[in-house]
């Protein structure tokens, strides 16, 4: 026999020897259909052993939410059984049609798969045993644009709604989905939009994966879920959801103390007394005590001196009164002028520094101080040292006052460009058709100029956004900075020099990084690190903090009539011009303050109220009708890049 036709043979005899295996009717499953619908099928089970190694495939390749995963067997030992796994839990254990050794198929379908990334791996059996497929299958949906189904808040002021949401759930593992998210549909205070970092929350459940997020970390409980950047500004009627799947372990799975993550770290605005509890809106019997707990504390003359603030009041000399002393002589030169003498120009600039120290809590003596340094706003030069400017007579001597009154930049100084880049990120305090000129440059610069008032609180904002910038940026761990900082006049250096030369000028001398331990130990930051700023900013208004905190002789104070407060309001309405208070809400807050007015004026007997002992008392019936929170957190578009920008 030739080798040829021995080959042939053997082939033939393998064949025969390989039919002889009986045929055994069997009920089958259609494969991959309802397990419930049996239907009998006549097949030959010619396996002679486990079931071949088949492979997993899938059809879609690009995040779709319907797509399938296939197995196959080319050839060989067929499987009775086939099992399915998705991220290690089973999903599929379904009976298969054994023809071996012919090719054999089953499948999965899914529809409407939510996003998250799926790992499937299969088995086959049969009588002989199991046989895993080696390779696993990975498919990550994206595309899935269904809502779920949250429960929202009406709305959401001063922190965006965060919470969650359980989608799926087994004995092993829970699917969350966590959100954060504005609900407001309109503009209302506090609230038009929000920055954040994204959400946190506590655990004692393992994380297995988060999707929809920029990243995640879990530090034994607790667990911080950031948001993409283009994702972090929170506009009105706008939800982030996080899909979470978690590892059930300990007695606190569910998710505890959710917390939104926003753009402004722990930056303090110290409590401050109010009015008495007896005090209603509206009221019409209003009296004395409704505005006075205690009338010998009110009225008492004693100054407080050496308070300490410095470019906060944190220390408040009295509750009820404003206390600015006035020196008349510094005993140091100030922009370059010996004797300077510090004065108060008019009642509305002392109004309006007395407001942005209520609403920001902004020392009123740093803003006197900032007014000198800027424009010589608050300072009179003997006429000695050259100056001829705006002479006063003061005491029967004369001086110099050296302010430009019409500068565009104001009595403060504050550029056009700062002026737009607050109202951005300020928009409940600056609506967005806020003009530079209706708010900082003075209308006379007169005595009698109302403008100064908003002059100095568009002034104030702008301090406290350099502030809240400062608090804002993560890798600053500026609260703990401060907290810790060995120089008392640490947070008055660093905003003041991040104000008048720049933030990230300050951010790229790396006192917060790099230096952050030897500028913690310095007791000088302002020598040891070269901060002055431009013409010795920081050492001139320090200086002025100083003797001012330390006047207990000349109390400025001066009487206000009820046309003078109501030219006031004007000013002040500036800042609430976005719909909150309504105009009717406005007109009922100047009601009260009337009423208020002629109450506390009762004392003096002259329809007149006391700028030192009084202002504070009608400026809180006014901030009674004012909404809250006072200090909103910055936000907008700018300030998440602002911020971003620092933070990196």
């Amino acid at each position: 026999m030739s080798k040829s036709a021995r080959i042939i043979a053997k082939l033939v005899t393998i064949t025969i020897i390989t039919f002889q295996v009986f045929s055994v009717p069997v009920p089958a499953m259609a494969q991959t259909k309802d397990m419930n619908k049996n239907t009998t099928f006549e097949v030959v089970d010619n396996a002679t052993g486990v079931p071949a190694k088949g492979i997993l495939t899938k059809d879609k390749w690009s995040g779709e939410t319907d797509y399938t995963i296939s197995m196959n067997i080319w050839y060989g030992n067929n499987a009775d059984r086939w099992r399915l796994y998705e991220n290690d839990k089973l999903i599929v254990d379904e009976k298969l049609v054994n023809n071996s050794p012919n090719p054999q198929k089953a499948e999965k379908i899914f529809k409407d798969k939510p996003n998250g990334e799926y790992t499937y791996r299969a088995e086959l059996i049969n009588k002989f045993g199991i046989t895993v497929i080696d390779e696993t299958v990975t498919h990550k949906v994206t595309k899935n644009e269904t809502k779920i189904d949250i429960d929202l808040p009406d709305k959401a002021i001063g922190k965006p709604a965060v919470g969650y949401k359980v989608i799926s759930e087994d004995d092993t593992n829970v699917t969350w989905a966590v959100y954060v998210a504005n609900p407001n549909k309109n503009y209302i205070w506090a609230g038009n939009d929000f920055s954040t970092w994204g959400v946190s929350f506590d655990t004692t459940a393992k994380i297995l994966s988060v999707e929809n997020a920029g990243s995640f970390n879990q530090d034994g409980q607790k667990v911080t879920i950031n948001l993409k950047q283009d994702e972090q500004l929170l506009g009105l009627n706008t939800t982030r959801v996080f899909t979470v799947k978690v590892e059930k372990q300990g007695n606190e799975v569910s998710p505890k103390n959710i917390m939104p993550n926003q753009f402004r770290g722990s930056i303090d605005y110290p409590e401050y007394e109010g009015l008495p509890s007896t005090f209603i809106k509206g009221k019409k019997d209003l009296n004395a005590s409704d505005l006075i707990y205690n009338p010998k504390e009110y009225y008492n003359a004693t100054v407080k001196s050496n308070t300490g603030n410095k470019l906060i009041a944190l220390n408040q000399n009295s509750k009820t009164q404003l206390i600015m002393g006035l020196p008349k002589k510094m005993p140091m030169p100030v922009n370059g002028v010996n004797g300077l003498r510090i004065w108060m120009p008019s009642k509305y600039l002392a109004m309006g520094i007395g407001t942005s120290q209520e609403l920001f809590r902004i020392n009123l003596n740093f803003m006197v101080g900032l007014s000198i340094k800027e424009n010589f706003t608050c300072g009179l030069a003997p006429i000695e040292s050259g100056y001829t400017e705006n002479i006063v007579t003061i005491d029967g001597q004369k001086w110099s006052w050296p302010i430009q009154k019409k500068h565009p930049d104001g009595p403060f100084q504050q550029e056009k460009g700062n002026f737009n880049e607050v109202k951005k990120q300020y928009m409940d305090y600056l609506p967005c058709d806020a003009e530079h000129s209706s708010y900082v440059t003075l209308k006379t610069g007169e005595t009698d100029d109302s403008s100064y008032v908003s002059s100095a609180i568009s002034s104030a904002i702008s301090i406290t956004l350099t502030r809240e910038f400062l608090y804002a940026i993560p890798k600053n761990d500026f609260d703990n900075f401060i907290k810790g900082a060995k120089d008392p006049w640490a947070e008055y250096v660093l905003v003041d020099n991040a104000y008048n030369r720049g933030v990230y000028g300050l951010l790229q001398r790396n006192l917060f990084t790099t230096n952050r331990e030897k500028a913690m130990n310095s007791t000088d930051l302002n020598k040891d690190f070269e901060l002055s700023g431009f013409a010795n900013h920081i050492e001139t208004i320090r200086n002025i903090i100083t003797q001012m905190d330390n006047e207990t002789e000349n109390i400025y104070d001066e009487k206000l009539t009820l046309d003078e407060v109501d030219n006031y309001l004007k000013e002040l309405r500036l800042f609430y011009k976005n719909g909150t208070p309504t105009d009717a809400e406005w007109d009922e807050m100047v009601k009260d303050v009337h009423n208020a007015f002629n109450v506390l004026s009762s004392h003096w007997g002259d329809n007149t109220i006391s700028y030192r002992y009084d202002f504070l008392t009608v400026l809180r019936v006014a901030k009674a009708h004012l909404p809250t929170p006072v200090n909103p957190a910055p936000s907008g578009a700018s300030w998440v890049e602002q911020v971003n920008g620092g933070n990196h």
